[in-house]
């Protein structure tokens, strides 16, 4: 079994006074309100446990007397004992459109064996928000995209609560791990709008540089986002690099662009100009390795599904530099590298 971390906004699904699961709704409590806590995933996506971390908010979910007990709490103090026992990183994981929580569970448990290192051990957290699973292309596809948007500020609220506990932590007790980020497709419109929630919580200040690697996979977000201040512009200044994992012939994103009015995406054409893009972004081509076996994926699950990507990735994670991974070739007029197909 794998275990994962996770926190969601979703309503919460009571039996008696224990949460047995959560619906494909935001919180009506609150967009921002959360649960968190961990899951054991069997293979191939079977959860066979889920543990919500015990919470109480006096005057909010509790009476103004008792104490008051954050899941956050418990669930990053786990997490970090886990991390220094076992000298891991941390991959966190937004997923994207149409995906339910046991699909957002379940991707994470994968990642976090596929995209280890041999010599690196994997953590895994993932923030699952109201996806609703479907996947009709207009009505479905709106639905999902203003959750995600109304879901940012909650996710900025839980990378600000875990910046203080990591203040809070002492020492001696630091785990010294490596946070990376993954968003894959929608959930890149999501880190951008978390990326303005945390700017404006912060007065505009600079952001702390939290992560090592963020990993944006087959990007459904505007080609243009580098460059405005109101996307993804500032998203460098919180990772030493972020890495655009880009596919021409993504269909799923080739639908997005055609049936929703979208502008070019960043997941199919890249960015849309190379002079003021930041020395940190690299630029990953993936079409010759984006096929996979079942046409559903669409060209736009390679991240998870193409040996050469996964190898791509594992050896970010293990820290080779852009020009010394195997596997890829420098474009240099496109200022891209392309990973090449295994024969």
């Amino acid at each position: 079994m794998t275990l994962i971390h996770f926190a969601t906004n979703r309503e919460e699904v009571y039996q008696g006074d224990r949460v047995a699961g959560f619906t494909e709704r935001l919180n009506p409590k609150s967009p921002v309100y959360l649960r968190y806590g961990t899951a054991e995933i069997t293979a191939p996506s079977t959860v066979a446990e889920m543990r919500v971390a015990s919470e109480q908010i006096p005057s909010y979910t509790a009476s103004a007397d008792v104490d008051k007990v954050l899941g956050s709490d418990s669930v990053f103090e786990g997490l970090r004992l886990r991390l220094k026992e076992n000298n891991a990183d941390l991959l966190m994981y937004l997923h994207g459109y149409a995906c339910t929580m046991q699909d957002a569970f379940a991707n994470a448990a994968l990642l976090k064996n596929q995209w280890a290192p041999n010599d690196k051990v994997l953590e895994s957290a993932v923030f699952s928000w109201p996806a609703n699973g479907e996947m009709k292309p207009i009505l479905d596809y709106a639905s999902d995209r203003d959750d995600a948007r109304q879901s940012a500020k909650a996710v900025a609220r839980a990378l600000r609560r875990l910046m203080e506990y990591m203040r809070g932590v002492k020492k001696d007790d630091w785990c010294k791990a490596d946070f990376h980020l993954v968003a894959h497709s929608m959930g890149n419109y999501m880190l951008r709008n978390t990326l303005q929630a945390l700017l404006s919580d912060m007065g505009e200040k600079t952001l702390p540089r939290l992560f090592k690697n963020i990993f944006l996979m087959a990007a459904d977000e505007d080609a243009d986002a580098f460059e405005d201040p109101a996307k993804l512009a500032r998203l460098p200044e919180l990772a030493e690099a972020v890495h655009v994992y880009f596919a021409r012939n993504d269909l799923a994103l080739t639908i997005s662009d055609k049936t929703k009015a979208q502008p070019d995406r960043l997941g199919s054409t890249g960015p849309r100009t190379l002079t003021s893009l930041p020395h940190k972004v690299v630029l990953v081509d993936c079409t010759d390795v984006s096929e996979t076996p079942s046409i559903t994926d669409a060209r736009h699950q390679y991240y998870r599904r193409r040996d050469e990507v996964i190898a791509d990735v594992r050896q970010v994670i293990a820290g080779k530099t852009p020009e010394s991974i195997d596997g890829r070739k420098w474009v240099p007029e496109r200022r891209c590298f392309m990973i090449k197909k295994q024969d």
